[in-house]
C-alpha cells in the first residue's frame, strides 16, 4: 500500500491495433522513478487526464495525461 501521496509521473495515452484489427488504448510511462524503466497499463475506459496505477516494480504512482493540443 502507498504511504501518503503516490509519486506523479507523467504518461500519454497510446493506440495500436490487434492481430483482430481492433484498436485497443493504453498508458504508457516512459521512466518508472523507481526502476527507470518503461510501464504499459490498461487505459481507463472514460477519458480521464490522470490515474492511479501499480508499476510491475510495486510502486504506486499517477499517471498525469498528457493532452494533446487542440488546434483551432
Amino acid at each position: 500500500m502507498a504511504q501518503g501521496d503516490p509519486a506523479r509521473v507523467p504518461g500519454r495515452l497510446d493506440t495500436y491495433r490487434s492481430r483482430s484489427a481492433k484498436w485497443h488504448r493504453q498508458v504508457k510511462v516512459d521512466e518508472c522513478p523507481r526502476c527507470g524503466h518503461p510501464h504499459l497499463h490498461r487505459a481507463p475506459l472514460p477519458l480521464v487526464r490522470s490515474v492511479l496505477k501499480t508499476a510491475p516494480c510495486g510502486l504506486v504512482y499517477v499517471v498525469v495525461l498528457r493532452v494533446p493540443a487542440v488546434v483551432a
